[in-house]
């Protein structure tokens, strides 16, 4: 009886813990707006978003820009580009950033056609949903 429960236990463990696969990387191709963060300080969720992550990745070579979207479904783009290659390690995929001043990771614990999260060096977990343009009409009558 306790092996099935020792088996049970670990087999929960495994699966909350496995990594996304490599190959799924290039779901993060598009606009992606952050829904929520935990953070070791509390957690925030996100209603509305003024700014929104755009994610370019090909060959395992990436970059990711901030731009705002407006009402009328355009974007205007911040000229900064966080540059970034995707890693395949053992135990997880991640994202390694490099700048002149900074080198940093983010690892992915899931991703989703619809919503990925990360988590950064400093234990804060971020959680994305793609991003839906909200226009409004101006139909003129």
């Amino acid at each position: 009886m306790k092996f099935s429960y020792l088996l049970i236990s670990a087999l929960l463990v495994m699966s909350c813990n496995s990594k996304p696969d490599f190959e799924e990387v290039s779901k993060l191709n598009g606009f992606w707006e952050i829904e929520k963060a935990e953070t070791p300080y509390g957690d925030k969720s996100y209603k509305m978003n003024q700014m929104v992550d755009y994610f370019q990745i090909e060959d395992s070579i990436g970059y990711r820009k901030k731009m705002q979207p407006n009402l009328l479904g355009n974007y205007k783009s911040s000229q900064n580009r966080e540059y970034f290659t995707v890693q395949d390690r053992k135990d997880s995929v991640v994202l390694v950033y490099k700048n002149d001043y900074d080198t940093w990771t983010e690892t992915l614990l899931k991703i989703e056609e619809d919503k990925f999260v990360v988590k950064n060096e400093q234990n804060f977990i971020y959680t994305y949903k793609r991003h839906e343009p909200k226009t409004i009409g101006l139909d003129e009558k």
